[in-house]
């Protein structure tokens, strides 16, 4: 999952830059439909927006006893990894000290029960249970709503992420076993960072580690290395 900020007065210029792309069209595409240097262009033009980006990536194998859980309904699995994204944003609107209800959160309308996710939040901000959960006290669950992809053209940043992301770490036959770190190389400009510009950990929660969501050394150094280059990366 990926998540995107920006500033509402800036909608327009993220508008535009979808527009301009090449491949758009008025049905709107998702990522893995695009060609390999489709979504490079993609990811380079985002790279240059006003926005900062978070992500998360999880393992459905490595979740323990809470694997048992996460197969009974795809909303189970789905609001834990969004627990974690979010907690990502929370980190990023702390280290921004922009005020929670300044802030509204829109997610792509799927089949899940968001109401459950709205419990789930409220649950773990009145007593969280660890350093990381207290992070979701900077969110204002009541600023939620879902809304359909094709109503929300500044979505395709947040789904090109995502899809950086999946890239970076899928293995398959159809990927030849051969995985892709350019798309999320590219994007790294936009990415939140430790103060040491490494995106691991910081702008990319990996659950529950490094070790958890690959096994391929390749993969791993790459992920290791990710660097948001900017000198002063939080003044996105």
């Amino acid at each position: 999952m990926c998540a995107t900020l920006f500033r509402e007065d800036n909608r327009t210029l993220i508008e535009e830059a979808y527009s301009n792309l090449p491949w758009n069209s008025s049905k709107r595409k998702h990522a893995k439909h695009l060609g390999h240097f489709d979504k490079v262009h993609a990811c380079k033009i985002i790279s240059e927006l006003p926005v900062a980006m978070v992500g998360v990536v999880s393992n459905k194998l490595t979740l323990g006893n809470y694997l048992a859980a996460a197969k009974q309904t795809p909303t189970h699995f789905y609001n834990k990894v969004t627990h974690y994204l979010l907690e990502r944003v929370g980190a990023l609107l702390g280290a921004y000290s922009i005020p929670k209800e300044s802030v509204r959160i829109v997610f792509e309308a799927r089949e899940q029960q968001y109401s459950s996710l709205l419990f789930y939040i409220e649950r773990i901000q009145d007593t969280p249970l660890n350093p990381n959960a207290r992070l979701l006290r900077n969110i204002d669950r009541f600023s939620i709503t879902t809304i359909k992809k094709s109503d929300e053209p500044c979505m395709w940043v947040s789904d090109i992420g995502a899809h950086a992301i999946f890239c970076l770490l899928r293995r398959d036959a159809k990927m030849h076993c051969v995985t892709e770190g350019r798309y999320l190389r590219e994007l790294s400009p936009r990415f939140f960072a430790k103060r040491n510009g490494l995106i691991a950990d910081a702008g990319l929660k990996l659950i529950q580690s490094l070790d958890d969501v690959t096994s391929d050394q390749e993969t791993k150094s790459l992920i290791a290395l990710l660097r948001n280059p900017h000198k002063e990366y939080c003044k996105l």
